[in-house]
């Protein structure tokens, strides 16, 4: 296949009347003068890399704004515990297919996600034609759920488009023993250990309270922190926590948008890009969000930062950017990106849009005034989207109603 014609981001200009050729899942050359007999248009669009969601919980998605408003301990144990006893399969994959259809008009092509009923979860994802990570979860109120996840692991390790991991939820729901396991599970199967961590000024105090040490040093002390670690939230950190995730090369997910829905507070980006931690961007769950959006998740985290640290010149344009793009590529080792030979997982923006013009900095434009635009989303090299056209959208959106007026009425 052929993208013919499109504008690609150069140093935050626009390099215009460029061919993309897509052979099999790569991008095999880009120029210009290119042919092929599949030819899409891309004259007047942008092509961009596709952008990555690094922590979610996708099949929450039915659950959106089934409770707001509410502190985060109050809205797990008073709504959302109590309605997630009740899922079924069913339920994970309607909500699963949902979401999918938001990230791919968000121009979303991968994501990574913790929660229940992977596998289908990962049949889902796989059907919609989206590449994720996927941990299965591990919680101590549930220990058949441990015993769960390395045959998960091992059903999946080939896939070309579902990458397992291993996703002890938190200090708080998961014992010593258990963290332990998980992350040896993680390091014999050399995958991603995915973790909830200091998300809450009180999930630090209990655990002073009952470790005498920050949720980060409990963590440094059984080993279990490193480039193989992914760690959402990360809001709640002493410099020296700071300093710990630095060194150890962690991959931090930042969720400002639901951090500051839940009033968790603000988590400290700039410092902790600073001290070296792979700092990435994620929306957490829709019903705590609510959308899917990695776009408007970067243009929070640009300005909050800027307010934070009282520095209009913290977190530029282009570093948030770089958060949704690159630095979640090297999270989840994945050869993205728009160059030759790299997977084709990329995104159609129509630039005919108000909020692009003037053309003077489009990675500007792109993380401040991005209000829409998503024409087309590739991924591995399939057209999920096509002229603002999803296949079998109206079907999925139906069917995620019916699942959540049935899941709600048991």
């Amino acid at each position: 296949m052929l993208i013919k014609g499109a504008s690609l981001l150069q140093n935050g200009s626009l390099l215009k009347d460029q061919d993309i050729l897509i052979e099999d899942n790569r991008i095999s050359k880009i120029g210009q003068n290119l042919r092929d007999e599949e030819v899409m248009d891309a004259h007047g669009k942008l092509a961009i890399p596709g952008l990555v969601n690094g922590h979610t919980h996708l099949a929450m998605t039915l659950l959106r704004g089934y409770a707001d408003d509410m502190e985060l301990m109050s809205w797990l144990k008073q709504k959302i515990w109590p309605l997630e006893s009740l899922l079924k399969p069913q339920d994970i994959r309607c909500g699963v297919k949902l979401g999918c259809l938001e990230l791919i008009r968000f121009g979303v092509t991968c994501y990574n996600d913790m929660y229940y009923f992977m596998d289908d979860t990962a049949r889902a994802t796989r059907e919609m034609g989206l590449r994720a990570v996927l941990s299965g979860v591990v919680f101590d109120m549930r220990p058949e759920l441990l015993k769960e996840v390395e045959p998960f692991l091992q059903r999946w390790k080939d896939d070309p488009l579902i990458r397992p991991a291993v996703g002890p939820h938190a200090i708080y729901t998961c014992s010593e023993e258990t963290l332990l396991q998980a992350g040896d599970l993680a390091r014999r199967h050399e995958v991603m250990m995915h973790i909830h961590l200091s998300e809450t000024r009180q999930e630090v105090e209990d655990c002073m309270m009952t470790n005498g040490s920050t949720p980060v040093e409990y963590l440094e002390s059984m080993g279990l922190l490193g480039p193989g670690t992914g760690a959402a939230h990360c809001v709640w950190l002493s410099p020296r926590d700071i300093r710990i995730l630095g060194e150890r090369k962690v991959n931090v997910f930042h969720n400002p948008v639901s951090n500051l829905k839940l009033a968790s507070g603000v988590a400290p980006v700039v410092r902790l890009l600073e001290a070296g931690a792979n700092v990435c961007l994620g929306t957490d769950g829709a019903s705590s969000n609510n959308n899917l959006s990695i776009f408007e998740e970067m243009k929070v985290a640009a300005v909050l930062q800027k307010n934070y640290t009282g520095q209009p010149t913290a977190l530029p344009a282009p570093q948030a950017w770089q958060m949704a793009t690159e630095n979640a590529y090297r999270a989840f080792g994945l050869n993205m990106g728009l160059r030759e030979g790299a997977l084709a997982d990329l995104v159609l923006i129509d630039l005919h849009r108000p909020w692009f013009k003037p053309e003077t900095n489009m990675i500007s434009h792109l993380v401040y005034s991005m209000a829409g635009g998503v024409d087309t989303t590739i991924v591995n090299g399939r057209v999920l989207m096509r002229d603002g056209i999803i296949p079998g959208e109206e079907k999925i959106m139906l069917g995620a109603e019916e699942c959540f007026r049935d899941l709600i009425s048991r």
